[in-house]
């Protein structure tokens, strides 16, 4: 490593006001995030009268039962044929079926319990039946509980009104109950990835390298800044790719179910890949870490960023940079990436909230990178980064472990739902 320009006076007092800068960008980035997703969802609102229509009773039918159910869900498909043999006994029936699958259909099934006083709880589980005012949930959808409401209700039946009133509160209650929690998980799951000794390895070389070259600090914070933008962007386009294949798969039950069976099998295997690295630097051995970037990857990283640094249009090479180094460290950092976004899909209430929370998971990524490049700026030698990384390596190594059991248990969790195990 190469000693910085005025290295010598650099100060940790002056590195501790950027460490509360970043406290402080930590703190605001949930905000923006939760301000980002209530804008995205409140766009749904305008969805208020179709939805209506589609949940108020036809008074020309004299007996319509609605069924909530998932394509993903094997207990909804028995749910399914049993009203599909209520219909063959009683012809007077007309089924609407409803795929809570899809984000408009949540917002339904949780306008219907309102309007038919059903415990919010309920607002989740599939299957579901609605005959009028009455409802019946899972192991009670038999074809002997349907029969006996259908003939139990008189032939007029009483229409289940559900207007804006219901879908305004359904709205506004689904985003309520994920917003925050979700983005304070996504935007530390961000964090944490972003202070991945693989991604911090290749920023202190790069600072040490724009040193060596003998760049004043001003170059060295706009083409750190640049750099940071080049991976934000090949990030969020590479997320943007993987919400589409995930959102594609929920049409396919199978495929569906077995996209979040691998991605927790996924998390808990690198969890423990990840303790056991966090031992070997506990025991003195950091050469014997497993996850780390391989050596041909970090030339090739080495390689662009030597290449960028001879160029006349630095920043702009900087950006080019950034993008090549964000795909040959994704073997490292996709770690969490990956699972997270099987996450965001799941958690959000309607299309908008996965694309913002992509957004806010990587400008929590790169928050690391602007403090370092800001730190490099201000004096703070490459050195001295390098040793702050590899003081911390083990602390980091183990927030990885904690953020990848807790997606792990998560989707496992959501796995499990998706067979009806648990609701």
């Amino acid at each position: 490593m190469v000693t910085g320009e005025g290295g010598r006076h650099s100060s940790w007092p002056r590195e501790s006001g950027v460490v509360l800068l970043a406290v402080a960008l930590a703190l605001l980035v949930p905000a923006i995030g939760a301000w980002m997703i209530s804008a995205r969802s409140g766009a749904t609102h305008g969805n208020g009268a179709a939805l209506e229509q589609r949940g108020r009773i036809d008074s020309s039918v004299r007996v319509q039962v609605h069924l909530f159910y998932s394509s993903a869900c094997p207990s909804c498909e028995i749910a399914r044929l049993q009203v599909a043999r209520l219909v063959a006994l009683r012809p007077q029936v007309s089924v609407v079926e409803h795929d809570v699958v899809f984000p408009a259909n949540q917002v339904l099934l949780r306008a219907f319990c309102y309007a038919a006083g059903v415990p919010a709880d309920s607002g989740r589980t599939v299957p579901a039946v609605f005959l009028g005012q009455r409802y019946l949930a899972s192991r009670d959808i038999t074809l002997e509980h349907l029969l006996r409401l259908v003939d139990g209700r008189d032939l007029q039946g009483a229409p289940l009104d559900v207007g804006d009133d219901e879908i305004g509160a359904a709205e506004g209650a689904l985003r309520r109950e994920g917003s925050m929690l979700t983005v304070a998980i996504v935007a530390a799951a961000g964090f944490i990835d972003g202070i991945n000794p693989c991604a911090f390895a290749i920023l202190v070389f790069l600072v040490s390298y724009l040193t060596f070259a003998g760049k004043n600090r001003f170059q060295i914070l706009t083409t750190g800044v640049s750099f940071a933008g080049g991976v934000f962007a090949t990030y969020v386009a590479a997320g943007f790719g993987l919400l589409r294949v995930m959102h594609a798969s929920r049409g396919m039950p199978f495929v569906h179910r077995a996209v979040y069976l691998a991605a927790a099998v996924m998390c808990f295997a690198l969890a423990a890949a990840t303790m056991y690295d966090l031992l070997q630097m506990r025991s003195g051995s950091p050469s014997n870490v497993k996850l780390r970037l391989p050596p041909r990857f970090t030339k090739l990283a080495h390689a662009a960023i030597r290449h960028a640094v001879s160029s006349p249009r630095l920043a702009w090479a900087a950006m080019l940079t950034g993008a090549v180094v964000a795909t040959t460290e994704f073997v490292c950092t996709g770690q969490v990436y990956l699972p997270t976004i099987a996450y965001m899909v799941q958690a959000g209430a309607d299309s908008g909230r996965p694309a913002a929370m992509l957004i806010l998971y990587n400008l929590a990524f790169i928050m690391p990178m602007l403090c370092v490049v800001t730190l490099a700026y201000l004096g703070t030698t490459s050195e001295r980064l390098a040793a702050f990384t590899r003081r911390h390596a083990a602390t980091v190594k183990a927030a990885i472990a904690l953020v990848l059991v807790c997606l792990g248990s998560y989707l496992s969790l959501e796995f499990l739902r998706m067979l009806g195990l648990v609701t």
